[in-house]
């Protein structure tokens, strides 16, 4: 097990470069205001571990940085449950829900971007 951790270990770099050349995937650092509203959201209830938290903050400062540049679509692929808007039984997930629906976040929970199916309006206005 240990010569296998090692082996892991020394691909490591060859693997985060090659994440890193795939299409579509963009690497940012977390900036100052991202760590800001990690903390602002500690207080609204989310019971999230503190990665979590800084995860989903920045996703919201990211998505708020993006719509300053004219982008007004949003949406990725969430396979962590504890960051998807709804639960086991398909049901939102408040207050998370409601974050990515005010920040117009479309939030995915499959690599192929199909499920859950986006409403055609969603947010209003959208086609």
């Amino acid at each position: 097990m240990e010569s296998l951790v090692k082996r892991d270990l020394e691909r490591l770099a060859d693997s985060l470069n090659d994440l890193l050349a795939q299409k579509g995937v963009e690497v940012f650092h977390l900036e100052e205001e991202m760590w800001l509203r990690t903390t602002e959201l500690s207080h609204l209830g989310l019971q999230l571990q503190p990665f979590d938290q800084a995860i989903l903050a920045s996703i919201l400062v990211k998505s708020e940085m993006l719509k300053k540049q004219g982008v007004n679509r949003f949406a990725f692929c969430e396979a962590d449950s504890d960051l998807q808007p709804w639960d086991k039984a398909g049901e939102a997930k408040e207050p998370l829900a409601r974050l990515y629906d005010d920040a117009w976040i479309w939030v995915y929970g499959d690599f192929l971007i199909q499920r859950p199916a986006m409403p055609k309006n969603w947010p209003n206005g959208w086609e």
